[in-house]
């Protein structure tokens, strides 16, 4: 890959930018305090953090490793633990985005509607039933005529859910649906093992080919949402569906623990939407370039993009979520849930019970599954990437072809983390996904002041102006207190419920406490492992080993080393009119042999001939 030029272009960078709205899907704005909570962490907290790791992304053409290597070398286990809670991110997610997979894969798998007719819904606190006995009063476990609306076309469950841990016995069996033509096969493990092949094929070629493909993806999931969206206003009732959004977006000032809690989850639902004390910001910024204009603005087109698209799949959503609970109204179970109720069970519930045609249930979760599908792509990219930039040298003493190690360090890296999220498709995968989820957050706090410390540094020590050191340092330390301060309130307050469980619905045993904090910590063992081997590398390099480890380059990359094309080769010398060997003597080039017509510049210059016609 030519280094002058960058893998993505601003335009990209917008589209590819447009991936934070997979999480949106599952955590949309619970009141107006969330929603200014929102606005608040977005433009105080998020913008400096943005700016420091796309702008030294870009400057340095590194990797979060790669960038503490070369000015922090001790702390570049630091950007392994970071890559490491990555994996098991986009390991845990996996499973969901399958999930889509299948709703979408269903929506249109039968001639009829998929989701058949539910007259009599009931939304419980666990999940939501189609009861056909209209006449029961009350939602039994293991009666044989209650099931989930998208269940009612199906032999088998689609979601096998356990109503106790204990019932599992630690290795849940395999559960199969019926799909199409009532053939049983094992969907969700298909599924993900397709996700997964899917992302192999749009990584493993590299940035530049990443790049592009999903800037085909992005307006495509775009354009499916906006369908969606003006079906439901068009022809669903406005009225509900205003009193809804009016509901869900006003300001309560009057319990003051209540804005708090709120405050709180509007932070931490812009922490998991935007890359944010992660190692993705850094690769962004390295794939957009070096030039000088595309890694100082960088972060203002994440920022915009995510003002834009944050809100659309709560106000997509909104039309079909209010008609459905104002047509239920004399149910008292019926109600509004964030989570994984609301794209896995409410949304199809709402599907079935107003009649929806079934080609905007597909095309509403094939936009979910593709802002999914984008969000691991950049994830497994990210950590691909940091791997083969750290193998340069290597690659470049075998002589051996980019293209092949990109391709298999992201066969690896695939293949890693579906065999970390393969148990998620069990009988008991809600249980590990709720235990995946609330444990990558224990350490949340940890992970953010190492890294800023690490960052702040590597940006100090870089050839910027003054002026822009100074209040850059001073913002980024501020925002990295304040959003280390607020992960560990949660934490302590009980209030970190994770990203995909927000609110107690399946709840783990607290049996299970000790496995959230090792599962928290795991990504923290990339901190000794990366120093151990600085101090390796240093021991064998000769100059002082404290210098080398905490100073890494001494002398300061320059500006114009990259904003200014290298200058091009001296041409090529062309051939002299003549040939000379060891035969010259035996037949020398004097004027005997010379024509008239010889231009000037072919005679040849001998000692007895010192001058010429020139």
């Amino acid at each position: 890959m030519s280094n002058s030029i960058a893998p993505w272009n601003p335009l990209q960078l917008v589209v590819i930018s447009l991936f934070t709205c997979f999480t949106t899907f599952f955590i949309p704005s619970e009141s107006g305090v969330s929603l200014t909570a929102v606005s608040v962490t977005l433009l105080g907290l998020c913008v400096p953090v943005l700016f420091v790791q796309i702008k030294l992304g870009g400057y340095l053409q590194k990797g979060i490793v790669g960038v503490f290597s070369m000015f922090f070398p001790i702390w570049k286990g630091v950007g392994i633990a970071a890559l490491l809670d990555l994996l098991l991110r986009i390991a845990s997610f996996a499973p969901l985005v399958a999930q889509f997979g299948t709703y979408a894969f269903i929506a249109i798998s039968d001639e009829h509607y998929v989701w058949g007719q539910c007259h009599n819904l009931q939304l419980t606190s666990i999940k939501e039933l189609c009861m056909e006995d209209e006449t029961r009063s009350s939602v039994l476990y293991g009666s044989g005529d209650a099931h989930r609306p998208e269940e009612l076309f199906y032999k088998y469950e689609f979601l096998q859910l356990s109503d106790d841990l204990t019932d599992i016995a630690g290795f849940p069996q395999w559960r199969f649906t019926e799909i199409a033509r009532k053939a049983e096969v094992s969907l969700m493990p298909v599924t993900l093992a397709i996700v997964w092949v899917l992302v192999f094929l749009l990584v493993g070629f590299g940035g530049r080919v990443c790049g592009w493909m999903l800037f085909l993806l992005g307006p495509t999931a775009t354009a499916c949402l906006l369908a969606v969206l003006g079906y439901g206003w068009a022809n669903l009732d406005l009225g509900p569906t205003l009193q809804f959004l009016k509901d869900n977006n006003q300001v309560n000032l009057l319990n003051k623990e209540e804005i708090l809690k709120d405050w709180t989850k509007g932070f931490q639902r812009v922490m998991y939407s935007l890359p944010v004390w992660t190692s993705v910001a850094v690769t962004m910024g390295r794939m957009c370039g070096r030039g000088r204009i595309i890694r100082n603005v960088g972060w203002l087109l994440v920022v915009i993009v995510y003002i834009l698209m944050s809100e659309l799949p709560a106000i997509t959503m909104a039309p079909y979520i209010a008609n459905m609970i104002t047509k239920n109204d004399r149910n008292p179970n019926v109600a509004y849930r964030i989570g994984p109720a609301l794209m896995l069970w409410q949304m199809p519930a709402a599907f079935t019970t107003l009649g929806i045609p079934s080609v905007y249930a597909f095309i509403f979760f094939l936009a979910a599954f593709i802002f999914a599908l984008m969000f691991l792509c950049v994830g497994c990219l990210t950590i691909v990437d940091n791997i083969v930039v750290s193998m340069e040298g290597w690659i470049e003493k075998r002589a051996c072809s980019k293209v092949a190690v990109h391709l298999l360090v992201t066969f690896f890296v695939m293949c890693l983390a579906k065999a970390l999220g393969i148990i998620q498709t069990t009988k008991a995968g809600v249980y590990y996904s709720e235990l995946m989820d609330r444990s990558l957050f224990q350490f949340r706090f940890v992970l953010i002041l190492l890294l800023a410390l690490g960052l702040l540094v590597v940006y100090v020590k870089q050839n910027f102006s003054l002026g822009e050191r100074v209040v850059m340092a001073f913002w980024f330390a501020s925002s990295t207190l304040i959003c280390s301060g607020l992960w560990f309130y949660a934490l302590m307050h009980d209030q970190n419920q994770g990203f995909l469980y927000p609110t107690q619905t399946k709840s783990v045993p607290r049996d299970w406490d000790m496995v959230r904090w090792v599962i928290g910590a795991l990504p923290l063992l990339g901190v000794p492992i990366g120093a151990l081997h600085a101090c390796y590398s240093a021991c064998g390099s000769g100059s002082p080993v404290c210098s080398k480890l905490f100073c890494g380059i001494t002398e300061r990359v320059r500006e114009h080393q990259f904003d200014q094309l290298p200058p091009p080769p001296p041409p090529e010398p062309t051939a002299p009119p003549y040939m000379y060997t060891y035969m010259d003597n035996a037949y020398p080039l004097d004027d005997t042999y010379k024509m008239e017509y010889d231009p000037p510049e072919a005679e040849p210059l001998r000692p007895h001939n010192s001058q010429t016609r020139i």
